[in-house]
């Protein structure tokens, strides 16, 4: 009869250990990923932009978004406007001052899931040693093995920021003081 109870309840462990979704954990793979930035220029036009080195991790919880969570590192110095002369000026001090201020970060604080494929991931956000709330309006692309055999996870994700929240003031207002960052992530699961 102990046999019997013993085998039920490890029959039980195991089913509740099955249907449990732990968390998983991706690494961003930035060669199939891409941080963009719109600025608008002298009411004319727009530039654009984008960070060449940039790395961070998400998790990914099946049971409960409030769980996901969302770092991100970018350096300041990796910063492509494709014209090189106008990057040196904004790795100056007069933009992010790359010298004293090397990265930027995103750290998430809370995640909702407003429907099965989009998500409001709110964090903090430090640019130039300034930190201040940022949240990103998040789509998940889809997710499946990658050319490898690995599990991958694809996610875009937009938000505006003013740059003078940062103490980033040169060119107001000729160069516009929203920034438009647009966010395109494949996760390999770790």
């Amino acid at each position: 009869m102990k046999k019997h109870h013993l085998s039920i309840l490890l029959s039980l462990l195991a089913f509740a250990g099955a249907t449990l979704a732990p968390a998983d954990t991706f690494k961003i793979d930035p060669v199939h990923s891409a941080i963009i930035f719109e600025i608008g220029h002298f009411g004319v036009g727009h530039i654009y932009g984008r960070f060449d080195t940039f790395s961070g991790t998400f998790t990914l919880d099946q049971s409960d978004a409030s769980k996901d969570t969302v770092s991100v590192e970018i350096k300041t110095d990796s910063v492509d406007t494709n014209f090189p002369d106008r990057d040196k000026h904004i790795k100056s001090p007069d933009f992010f001052n790359a010298a004293q201020f090397p990265s930027a970060t995103f750290k998430s604080t809370s995640v909702k899931k407003v429907d099965d494929k989009t998500y409001e991931v709110t964090g903090d956000f430090t640019l130039r040693g300034v930190t201040k709330p940022l949240t990103l309006n998040v789509q998940a692309i889809g997710s499946g093995p990658g050319p490898k055999g690995e599990f991958r996870s694809g996610w875009e994700a937009t938000a505006t920021l003013k740059r003078s929240d940062f103490e980033v003031k040169t060119f107001l207002p000729a160069v516009t003081d929203e920034v438009l960052l647009r966010i395109a992530v494949e996760g390999i699961k770790q």
